[in-house]
């Protein structure tokens, strides 16, 4: 296993943010929600380039929320993942700010047309959400669905309106 750095960032539109990154990038990203109470702001059992990565991602989530930044420029460690999960989120991590794409769109892009329940799954265990941008993936009807952040769909739905997206009872409109 990686030495890890965590950090905590408790204020946020969405709630407290907790990024944690080794040596080789950012591992994880938990969205913990408006009640999240805090246990420790800073955890580093790690050398210096595991927390250089932590707060670089840390940072650019921050610019994101407060409208500065559209994309991320940040090395990924893709230890959690299986190969299918990185193969979609390889995918999702390139879609533009301000743009959706369905599960059935990525199943055809993987060359899996009929592979969007799967692709739901991969995405439904993304480690890294906002940096791999699966909320902006919606079903076909247009219609927002399940995403791990502490606030669901909720926090789905901030992150779609920040890029300009109107939403209406859960549903792009």
């Amino acid at each position: 296993m990686n030495h890890l750095a965590t950090i905590d960032h408790l204020k946020t539109d969405i709630g407290a943010i907790r990024v944690t990154a080794s040596v080789q990038g950012v591992f994880q990203v938990d969205l913990l929600g408006k009640a999240y109470i805090p246990k420790t702001g800073l955890n580093v059992e790690s050398p210096s380039l595991a927390l250089q990565n932590a707060v670089a991602a840390l940072e650019q989530i921050l610019d994101y929320l407060n409208g500065k930044r559209k994309f991320f420029d940040l090395p990924i460690d893709w230890e959690l993942v299986t190969s299918f999960q990185k193969s979609v989120l390889e995918i999702t991590q390139f879609i533009p700010f301000g743009e959706i794409l369905t599960y059935g769109q990525i199943a055809a892009k993987l060359g899996k047309p009929k592979a969007s329940q799967a692709v739901g799954g991969a995405l439904g265990r993304n480690p890294m959400p906002i940096i791999i941008p699966c909320h902006r993936v919606v079903a076909a009807n247009g219609n927002l669905t399940g995403f791990s952040a502490a606030e669901g769909i909720l926090t789905k739905q901030w992150l779609l309106e920040l890029e300009g997206h109107k939403i209406v009872a859960q549903k792009l409109v």
